[in-house]
């Protein structure tokens, strides 16, 4: 990792990550210690971006194994320099890193699947990563700021959906459970006092590519009636419900029909949010509409007449401006 050549230190990670690979959780303790201390002390931080992103890799192949020898402390160290990382120039890196902070992440939080190296303890007991997913992930997105902070938000975006993944593919979650962290993910726009076109965006991707694409039809069904009461919720800011209202349209097209238990809500919850006080709440919800009509004709016929009266209404009240 000295040598002045950058393909010798990227080749240096290269074997480190393939020897990572290799043993597993199998090597001695003081193994796994050279190699934390290497990828954080030389690999990280190193002048050339291939070098860079072989350490993150590395990162990643520490947490497929199981994070041999890491405990709460490590798990956040690692986390940190995942998150500092995000502020590359290189997209690539920060792509890379953001795969390892979501891999790492979702290992912190599936303690059962942390293995203990070999050799002489005592070894601290598998924990769980407790407030993991708020520290570096939900609180971070919420705190960009600066420059970078459309980089950091995207990479924070990648590293929710690879720990969404993780924790389904991997370690085998079931994915009703996609449904109560798609809480915490729009949670990270309750407090948006402004309309952020980007992070709404990032939201989405969140919601669409982690928690719905993963989902069984019948979870994707309940998972419309959460979005309903999402949209009822008085606490909801009005991003929250714009992203409650697109990601609603995209499961519905994705099931291709309506569900009934959906059909229940429908009045208290699209129906309502098109007489929100906020114009872009008004407008995704009559989108989400057109929508409906589309999945389901049947489920918006009852609106035709209540449509014609709006644009009546409208239409009088533009009339009596101009008289005035």
């Amino acid at each position: 990792m000295k040598y002045h050549e950058e393909f010798v230190r990227q080749e240096a990670l290269l074997m480190l990550q393939n020897a990572l690979e290799g043993c597993g959780g199998s090597a001695a303790a003081s193994a796994y210690t050279e190699a934390f201390r290497l990828i954080t002390r030389f690999g990280i931080g190193d002048k050339a971006f291939v070098v860079r992103i072989a350490a993150a890799r590395c990162l990643k192949a520490i947490a497929n194994i199981g994070g041999p020898g890491l405990g709460v402390a490590e798990f956040d160290s690692l986390a940190t320099y995942c998150v500092k990382a995000l502020e590359d120039s290189v997209t690539s890196v920060r792509d890379a890193f953001a795969e390892a902070l979501g891999s790492l992440v979702a290992l912190g939080m599936n303690p059962e699947a942390q293995v203990q190296p070999r050799g002489k303890g005592p070894f601290p007991p598998p924990k769980k990563l407790e407030g993991g997913l708020q520290r570096h992930l939900a609180l971070l997105f919420t705190k960009a700021s600066g420059s970078r902070s459309k980089e950091i938000r995207v990479g924070l975006t990648l590293s929710w959906v690879f720990f969404l993944q993780a924790i389904h593919l991997k370690y085998l979650h079931l994915d009703i459970e996609l449904q109560s962290y798609a809480l915490n993910i729009m949670d990270m726009l309750r407090m948006d006092t402004y309309f952020d076109a980007h992070a709404v965006a990032c939201v989405l991707y969140i919601l669409r590519v982690g928690v719905t694409d993963q989902m069984t039809e019948p979870c994707q069904r309940s998972f419309t009636v959460f979005l309903g009461e999402q949209l009822q919720s008085p606490e909801a800011s009005p991003s929250m419900k714009i992203a409650a209202l697109r990601t609603l349209s995209y499961t519905l097209k994705t099931l291709g029909e309506v569900p009934l238990e959906f059909k229940e809500a429908f009045d208290n919850t699209v129906v309502a949010a098109v007489s929100h006080s906020y114009q872009l709440v008004r407008v995704e919800a009559a989108l989400t509409l057109r929508t409906l009509a589309e999945v389901d004709p049947t489920c918006v016929g009852s609106l035709i007449s209540y449509g014609v009266t709006i644009l009546n209404a409208l239409r009088e009240s533009v009339s009596f401006e101009k008289v005035i």
